[in-house]
Formats: C-alpha cells, structure tokens, sequence
C-alpha cells in the first residue's frame, strides 16, 4: 500500500515548515489541503510558504470566483498523490482543513447531503434509462457499483445523481493510503501569541490582496474595514488575529476526534528530530 504522510494541526504551529523539512529529508513533495490555499494568488491573505526547492500541490488550484469543494480537493488531490507515488516520491499532505483530510483518506457519509428539491423536479421527469445516462457523466464509479434492481430504481438513481451534484459529494471510490499522522499543537496562550504574530506580518502585503467579492477567507472583513478607512490598522490586526484564533480552536476540537493523530508540541526544541525519527520508523 503507497505511503502517505499528513502533517496537520490549528494555524499557526509550523506545519508547512516541518513538512518542508521532512520533504528534503524524504525525498517527498507537499500536497497542500488548507481550503484558503487553493484560491489564486493572496498569498499573504491565506499565509502560503512558498518554496524553490520543494513543490508544493494544490496551490492557486481555482479562481477566487469560483466554487471550490470537498469533490474538488479530493479528485486533484488523489491525481497529485499520484504522480507523486509514480515518480517514487514521498506525498506529504499539510494542511488544517479537516474534512479535506478525512474525506482524503476515509469514506465520507452521504446522508448528511440535503435533498435539492429544484433538481428533484426535473429528475422525476426523466425515465429511468435517462437517469442511468445522467449517473454514468457525473459519478461513473457509482453507476459501477449499482446492480440491476437499482439501475431501474428512478428513486435510487435520482439519490445518487443528486449526491454526486452536491458540492459535499466526494468520490465513493478512491485509492488506500498506508497513512501516517502527525499532528503539531501547542498551549492556547502561546498559540494567541504567534498567531497574532503571523498576521502582524501579512498585514501589510494582505491589505495589497483584499478586494470585493472574495471567498469568505478570515481577514477579508477587518481589511476591506481598513483599507476603506472605516477602521483603524490597529483594530484590524486585532480583529483579523483574533479571528484566527477562535478558528485555530474549532481545528482543534475538530481534531481531537481524530484518533490517528499523533502529537507533538510545537515549540518542543528537538521537534523536528522527534519527528524525523517516527516517519523514518513508519517509512522505512
């Protein structure tokens, strides 16, 4: 089974940094899986570490027009693990959306997706021969696993075409990983700290980046307020830092139920060896 190795944790603890370390000592490449990274440019506003000696996967991936899913993620995720995997290299996943990374490496339940009751209206006028045309464009791997009775079901059909139309649908067919989980966190207080750190220093190059109209990315609102001269820098650094913050704790009560994971403190001094020695154990 192909290796992977996922790098996760709130913002602000240095994932990318040790991913990139671990890249050079693994001869691995990264797989970006933070929501905010795959949009175009804003580099500042979404804090991407950019590097000239690793690549980097799923950066700058869509437009900031553009709606961009858990379906999206997984399908070029999978197709960068992939050519990473055929050039015998390490794909190392870092990032702090969550979900991405669950529904990377798990199957995802499709009963939380909600009926969409205007396409419903004009499946139910479709015979059931239409509706297997339709299942087979847009979740061919579905239509694989139907049998018979279902393939003439109009109520099965127009599920499962509804499910892969749902921008939370992700493949229900997707490669197996032998994967290893580290996680970075550290003590709350210090957390606060760094974070606001972090946006001290983007600040001024964000404000360059924000504009009308983009995606619901933290630090957007405080900004345009800035930059419009509605506020002070002053408030905006705080609001915008403190907006991490309370992102970095729902990442970690998010996290938390995510028993793979394992541990590590951030600021722990010998950190990276630390590290270096558990993937050289789980990947050599």
């Amino acid at each position: 089974m192909n290796k992977l190795l996922i790098i996760c944790g709130p913002t602000g603890t240095g994932k990318t940094k040790l991913a990139l370390t671990l890249a050079k000592k693994f001869n691995g490449e990264l797989v970006n899986a933070d929501s905010r990274q795959v949009y175009k440019g804003l580099d500042a506003l979404t804090g991407k570490d950019r590097s000239n000696e690793v690549s980097i996967w799923l950066y700058d991936v869509a437009a900031t027009d553009e709606v961009f899913s858990v379906s999206h993620f997984v399908r070029i995720a999978h197709h960068a693990i992939g050519d990473v995997h055929k050039r015998e290299r390490l794909p190392i996943i870092v990032g702090g959306t969550g979900f991405y990374l669950r529904a990377l490496t798990t199957a995802i339940d499709t009963i939380a997706i909600p009926p969409n009751p205007i396409l419903r209206k004009t499946l139910n006028a479709k015979s059931p021969e239409a509706l297997g045309r339709q299942l087979q464009r847009v979740d061919q791997a579905r239509w694989g696993t139907m049998n018979e009775s279902d393939r003439k079901n109009p109520r099965r059909l127009i599920r499962a075409i509804e499910v892969a139309m749902s921008e939370s649908h992700v493949p229900s067919i997707r490669p197996s990983y032998d994967a290893l989980w580290v996680g970075l966190t550290t003590f709350l207080p210090v957390l606060k700290e760094r974070i606001a750190q972090r946006v001290s220093g983007r600040f001024d190059k964000a404000a360059t980046e924000v504009r009308e109209g983009l995606p619901p990315i933290l630090g957007v609102d405080p900004l345009l307020s800035f930059v419009h001269g509605e506020s002070t820098k002053e408030e905006a650094l705080k609001e915008w830092a403190q907006a991490e913050y309370q992102y970095a704790k729902r990442q970690m009560t998010w996290f938390r139920k995510e028993k793979r994971i394992r541990w590590f403190d951030a600021l722990e001094r010998n950190l990276t060896e630390q590290v270096i020695d558990v993937v050289k154990a789980w990947y050599t």
